[in-house]
């Protein structure tokens, strides 16, 4: 009895703790809207360099995921703003909202379909 109390705490603690730092979605057209009204937010695109000069969002700054912890005096300027990050799938741009957001970050989003979204919807 005691152990299922316990893993049923740990589960709604997990849920609650995840819930408070997950960052929120923002999709392609919502982004594509802003941008046509001249409210973007601040993109980073948390690719790799070479991905990025493949191809990337117009007026993304390029932050690679794993230099994201390094970078954080250069963020500084963008904390109150919006920002958007996306990467090729989900898992760098979450693991860099991670980042931010453990930084004190609270406007952190992440581009639903990441880049292949992006391309898609031209």
């Amino acid at each position: 009895m005691k152990r299922y109390l316990i893993i049923s705490i740990f589960a709604v603690l997990n849920t609650l703790c995840a819930s408070l730092w997950a960052a929120d979605s923002l999709s392609v057209s919502e982004l594509k809207q802003s941008m046509q009204d001249d409210k973007a937010p601040i993109i980073i695109d948390v690719r790799d360099e070479d991905e990025y000069l493949a191809g990337h969002i117009p007026g993304a700054i390029m932050v690679p995921a794993k230099q994201m912890e390094h970078h954080l005096d250069m963020m500084e300027q963008y904390r109150k703003e919006d920002i958007v990050l996306y990467c090729q799938s989900g898992r760098r741009a979450s693991a860099a909202a991670t980042v931010l957001e453990n930084a004190g970050f609270k406007n952190v989003k992440l581009l639903q379909g990441d880049y292949p979204g992006w391309e898609s919807a031209q």
